[in-house]
């Protein structure tokens, strides 16, 4: 299915038609007549790429045939995904509720962007039903959790979650990127709106920003209104690149989830590891929702090694293969320490709390061998 999505997406031409999907390059459309001009002033065809844009709705509609859903809208960023999805529900007076641990940036937006809007925040201790149940208020208008949290991988329980919500009458906003569609749709899990970050899984070659929004059509003419109005909208030339990206996606998650876990049980018996974190580990204390709601642990694997700072510092420093770089989802593998890159806004005391140590690393598994990565890691960590 990756191979094709989106190939039937409206605006597409029908009859002969270039094999590779056409990048649309351009920021106004011309028309053969006032007929057309005035279908393009009300919204009838396109009119200008801040608004709508070929190749970007040829993605669009790819992600929401792979997330089993109406629509998708497309952004410049995940970042630029998340804040619209959040904004298109939450106003002064507002209050979301998130859980701890979010991505350093997500945290950060919600913390201390939202209040200067007059919203507010909770932020659960779990993702459990029963911690987001407790922290719902009748302010309340939305709650964010990721599938599977970063760095510590913790995994939530998307369904027991969204039946809370449910009852509450509260949307549910969930970040699917380290799951990608393969591993979890939240929306058939009962969420009202799945984010991913496109650099990461979705592109997949380390070389786009992107983000994507979906859910039913409802909800993504809200999050489009908002696009529109703030300019969040992607490049189409990022857009045509992630369309690249997806038909190789299958292919790249089935081999990176199977590495990862192999090198997750590999770091298991290195002595300087002290803890590995990975779902499809049993020694994981959300072995058994992963089990009941991916098809897959991912393709992350975070450790702690001892020593602690010194000695994430000297693993970091000797890697050979493993790429020192941020992000993730790329074809190679990547590392990165979260107490001093991703999460270092963070005080000391919340990434205590958040169970974030000076000792642990952050690797994103990509294609290579696994014997390599594991060859790799075993003499860093000496």
């Amino acid at each position: 299915m990756c191979a094709h999505a989106g190939e039937h997406a409206p605006g597409i031409p029908a009859g002969i038609k270039p094999h590779a999907p056409p990048i649309y390059q351009s920021s106004g459309f011309e028309y053969p007549s006032h007929v057309e001009a005035e279908a393009a002033g009300r919204g009838e065809v396109y009119i200008y790429s801040r608004d709508a844009n070929p190749t970007e709705d040829r993605l669009a509609h790819a992600v929401a045939e792979l997330e089993m859903t109406e629509d998708a809208c497309i952004f410049s960023s995940g970042m630029g995904a998340i804040s619209a999805a959040l904004l298109s529900y939450v106003g002064v007076g507002g209050h979301v509720v998130a859980i701890e641990g979010l991505y350093g940036v997500s945290h950060a937006f919600i913390t201390d962007h939202l209040p200067r809007f007059g919203a507010s925040f909770t932020l659960a201790s779990a993702a459990t039903p029963e911690a987001i149940d407790a922290a719902i208020k009748p302010e309340t208008r939305v709650v964010m959790l990721e599938s599977i949290t970063n760095p510590l991988l913790r995994v939530a329980d998307v369904e027991g979650i969204a039946s809370v919500c449910r009852a509450r009458g509260v949307p549910l906003v969930v970040d699917a990127t380290f799951a990608t569609p393969l591993l979890q749709r939240p929306i058939e899990r009962g969420a009202i709106l799945s984010v991913h970050s496109g650099t990461k899984y979705l592109s997949g070659h380390g070389d786009v920003l992107l983000g994507v929004v979906s859910g039913p059509k409802s909800e993504i003419q809200k999050v489009r209104k908002l696009r529109k109005l703030t300019g969040g909208n992607a490049d189409p030339f990022a857009a045509w690149l992630a369309i690249r990206g997806l038909r190789t996606l299958a292919l790249r998650v089935e081999r990176q989830v199977a590495t990862a876990l192999t090198v997750a049980k590999a770091l298991e018996h290195v002595d300087a590891v002290e803890r590995v974190h990975y779902p499809s580990l049993p020694s994981h204390p959300d072995h058994e929702v992963a089990a009941r709601v991916l098809d897959g642990g991912g393709a992350m694997v975070s450790f702690e090694v001892a020593g602690g700072l010194a000695g994430a510092r000297r693993c970091y420093d000797r890697l050979r293969l493993v790429a020192r770089a941020a992000s993730l989802g790329d074809v190679t593998s990547l590392m990165t320490h979260p107490a001093t890159f991703s999460h270092n806004k963070l005080s000391d005391i919340e990434r205590r709390r958040f169970g974030i140590t000076d000792g642990l690393l952050r690797l994103s598994v990509g294609i290579e061998d696994a014997g390599d990565i594991v060859d790799d890691l075993r003499q860093a960590l000496g």
